[in-house]
């Protein structure tokens, strides 16, 4: 027997939207200058949503070999007391403390490159920061990570 009905004459099925499917936030950061007086991310604020997956990308526009970066995140009011403890932690631990104010960190970026890295934003709505932990970058090159 052959079947006479049609994709037209078929029943509409509507999928019922993906629950488990997680918001993804995608940020661009980078870092500017070719000396200490001119380094810079070139925003001081990022926003992203609660509890969202982040992509970074996050490209070191530097030259010069000294101007190596990193993008650290950190607890609110934190990111002075962790860029201190990671210029102290050295090059072997990518200059990042192992330290529960830390909410994710890059690996260090030589001039030129690019890296791109993910990590679950907060759940809780707040002021976090970011900041490179290289040796007297902190000054400089510290930044708002406003969660909404």
């Amino acid at each position: 027997m052959i079947d006479s009905a049609t994709a037209s004459s078929a029943p509409v099925v509507e999928e019922a939207p993906d629950t488990i499917l997680q918001q993804v936030d995608d940020v661009l950061l980078r870092a500017t200058g070719n000396i200490l007086e001119e380094i810079a991310y070139d925003q001081d604020t990022l926003e992203v949503r609660a509890g969202a997956h982040v992509k970074l990308t996050f490209i070191n526009e530097g030259v010069d070999m000294p101007m190596v970066h990193n993008v650290v995140f950190t607890t609110p009011d934190t990111y002075r007391q962790v860029a201190i403890a990671g210029a102290k932690i050295g090059a072997s631990g990518n200059y990042v403390p192992n330290d529960s104010a830390v909410i994710a960190a890059s690996p260090m970026v030589l001039p030129g490159q690019t890296v791109e890295m993910e990590f679950t934003a907060p759940a809780a709505p707040g002021v976090y920061h970011f900041v490179c932990t290289y040796p007297e970058h902190w000054q400089r090159m510290h930044g708002v990570l406003l969660v909404k």
